[in-house]
């Protein structure tokens, strides 16, 4: 999945001033190559951002991606990906702000629950609300997903969120 890999994943505590100059915009086509690279320099799995791009959100500060997530939207469930900062950036709240985006957006969406995989950012995503559940409770269309069949590891936390409170 995805998180940002940090040891201290970005809290959203920082004050407003902190992250004034970052602007946010839907990804394109044209962005994948600036995505991948981002995901490869912080050793998450990038192989499928392509047929996902259209539903990632990117953070920008000026003309550098400071930060990306992705959502998958197989149905009623959706699974959070690729949440990732850039090393230098972290502790800002990007993090924070990338996934209210992209729960709102999967949410307008008509997604009812989130799913993820992560290996380093479960206190972050469980202070957001999401628990720890099984990967064999999963529903069929998420555990087809890529990053259930073979690009996360058998030892990434998976975890789920409820999208309607």
């Amino acid at each position: 999945m995805n998180s940002s890999n940090t040891s201290q994943p970005d809290t959203g505590d920082s004050t407003s001033h902190l992250i004034d100059s970052i602007t946010f915009s839907m990804a394109s086509r044209n962005d994948l190559q600036v995505v991948q690279a981002l995901l490869r320099a912080n050793g998450l799995p990038c192989e499928d951002v392509g047929e996902h791009i259209e539903h990632f959100i990117l953070a920008w500060e000026k003309d550098t991606l400071v930060g990306t997530v992705g959502v998958e939207l197989p149905g009623s469930d959706g699974l959070l990906r690729s949440l990732c900062v850039s090393a230098d950036e972290r502790n800002r709240g990007i993090a924070t702000l990338l996934c209210n985006r992209v729960e709102s957006y999967a949410r307008n969406a008509g997604v009812k629950r989130l799913y993820l995989l992560t290996t380093t950012a479960r206190e972050f995503f469980a202070r957001r609300g999401y628990s720890i559940c099984s990967r064999e409770s999963l529903p069929p269309a998420m555990q087809a997903t890529a990053e259930f069949r073979f690009l996360c590891p058998c030892t990434a936390v998976c975890m789920v969120r409820s999208l309607d409170d």
